[in-house]
């Protein structure tokens, strides 16, 4: 009889907690979708065309240097929070004093030395690299890249990419992901998602979100001709940090975030040595 009841108020228990947890996954920043020409291999190769032009045209530290595995270890973990495709994301240091990072398509993401030095503690560089990889979840670059082959390039190529390799068709249409490319800088819309979804990667991950807002809103209190070259890439959408805050306000009360690693520091002063 005593093992009836407690069946009974289990069952009861499972019943009660989906209608409590509901409300909360619900109300969570649903990313957008849109017509997206590149199967997920054609993403992933143009990003490695991509990433190859980057390593020719900027100077990007080896994997095997601790700046490099700090980054590679801090972004594999928030990456294994960002929902949707799981795309095969790897991390790069770019030796540049400028504030900036910038991510390709299919998983490829790159953090100048100077967003770094920049970042006042981990859950800012954090915040950094969230936003990057939101813009690989909702693959930003392609679905511009799409509008613009929608506009320009008869059916026959549209139908043409969406069976094989696309190098040649995009080739033919001047569309490139490489270093400066007009399809990795972003529209206000993109970036408010992605500032969305990387207050969702760093929640899941235990950093403080607010810090992605608080860094953004210090490079845009810079302004003027020194303002970083990443508010150029990244226009600011407008009341980020209180977008940022409303997301926070659906998730469920955390007590406390993580603090800075033991690494955090070390990393920061190796990077502030380099020229």
């Amino acid at each position: 009889m005593k093992h009836r009841v407690l069946f009974a108020i289990a069952a009861a228990a499972l019943l009660v907690v989906p209608t409590v947890l509901a409300p909360e996954a619900d109300a969570r920043y649903k990313p957008s979708s849109g017509m997206d020409f590149f199967s997920p291999q054609q993403e992933v190769q143009a990003g490695q065309q991509a990433s190859a032009d980057v390593r020719r045209k900027m100077r990007v530290l080896p994997d095997s240097d601790p700046i490099s595995r700090y980054v590679q270890r801090l972004g594999g973990e928030l990456a294994s929070h960002a929902p949707g495709q799981r795309w095969p994301y790897n991390f790069h240091v770019v030796d540049d004093k400028a504030i900036n990072a910038f991510a390709l398509p299919g998983g490829p993401v790159y953090i100048n030395m100077g967003a770094i030095n920049a970042a006042d503690n981990e859950g800012q560089l954090a915040g950094v690299m969230a936003h990057e990889i939101s813009h690989v979840v909702q693959r930003h670059a392609t679905r511009a890249a799409s509008r613009q082959i929608m506009a320009q390039a008869p059916l026959s190529i549209v139908g043409g990419m969406l069976g094989g390799s696309a190098g040649a068709q995009l080739a033919r249409l001047g569309i490139s992901f490489g270093v400066g490319s007009y399809f990795l800088r972003n529209s206000r819309k993109a970036e408010s998602e992605a500032d969305l979804i990387g207050t969702d990667i760093m929640y899941d991950t235990g950093y403080d979100p607010r810090q992605m807002a608080v860094f953004f809103e210090k490079l845009q209190a810079q302004g003027g001709a020194r303002a970083p070259q990443f508010l150029s890439d990244h226009p600011n959408p407008g009341n980020r940090a209180s977008a940022v805050m409303d997301e926070v306000s659906t998730l469920p009360r955390r007590s406390g975030y993580r603090g800075d690693s033991s690494e955090f520091p070390k990393i920061k002063q190796l990077a502030s040595g380099h020229r």
